[in-house]
């Protein structure tokens, strides 16, 4: 895809990386400090993999998928919470059976445009002023003309740290063996996905966050993004 110039109607900051790089967290936080609406892609195929099993949707149907998808209401708010059909969805994402279902819902391509396109909608909308966006290619697909994007990076043995506080959190019985096992699996599986797969972009930035706490990460991206935003008079002084 052939990188853009920066939208200054709506500017976008675009987080991504490897699951439990960090970004998610660090995303939640950018956007606060901004004042803008935060967008967890990986959420969105979370609710749309919740509503599919609801239904008993086959995950490897690319067709039923596309149809559970025309047939709800997805919302996404400024917190980055998600609501299917009014019904605020939050525990029910981190389920197991969402763990094992949304690979496949993610490895259809024509399935992860129509999400896209959905997402893509927020920057018409007239009380958004501008979006931090976190996923695995939310710089390099979702969003190609942010205005900053910067892969979140981490080595394995802090994702898996990160990971089974996450799970333990949730009451989820696992050891951090099999934790790091399963963030291998899903990088590789993720590496398979061509252009959707997780990369650092050509135009953006890398920010290796093994070891920083979340106000160190935070004041970096700041740092970063407050120097490109001076170019627009109508976001931040």
């Amino acid at each position: 895809m052939p990188i853009e110039e920066p939208s200054w109607n709506c500017p976008v900051v675009a987080l991504d990386g490897p699951s439990a790089s960090g970004k998610s967290t660090l995303a939640r936080a950018l956007a606060k400090a901004l004042g803008w609406f935060y967008l967890g892609s990986g959420d969105w195929y979370r609710a749309l993999t919740w509503a599919a099993l609801r239904k008993g949707v086959n995950p490897s149907s690319p067709q039923a998928l596309l149809d559970t998808f025309s047939s709800i209401q997805v919302l996404g708010h400024p917190d980055g919470s998600v609501d299917v059909d009014g019904r605020i969805l939050d525990a029910e994402l981190r389920a197991p059976q969402i763990d094992q279902a949304v690979c496949d819902v993610a490895d259809h391509g024509v399935v992860r445009e129509a999400l896209n396109s959905r997402m893509r909608e927020f920057r018409s909308a007239p009380e958004v002023k501008g979006i931090v966006a976190d996923g695995r290619d939310a710089g390099s697909v979702i969003f190609p003309d942010a205005c900053l994007k910067v892969f979140i990076d981490a080595g394995v043995d802090a994702r898996a740290s990160r990971r089974l506080a996450q799970v333990e959190a949730a009451g989820v019985d696992t050891t951090i063996a099999d934790v790091r096992r399963a963030l291998e699996e899903r990088d590789s599986r993720d590496a398979a996905r061509g252009a959707s797969a997780p990369r650092p972009s050509s135009d953006g930035k890398v920010l290796d966050n093994s070891n920083l706490t979340v106000e160190e990460a935070t004041g970096r991206l700041l740092s970063w993004v407050r120097p490109l935003l001076k170019e627009d008079p109508t976001t931040l002084s």
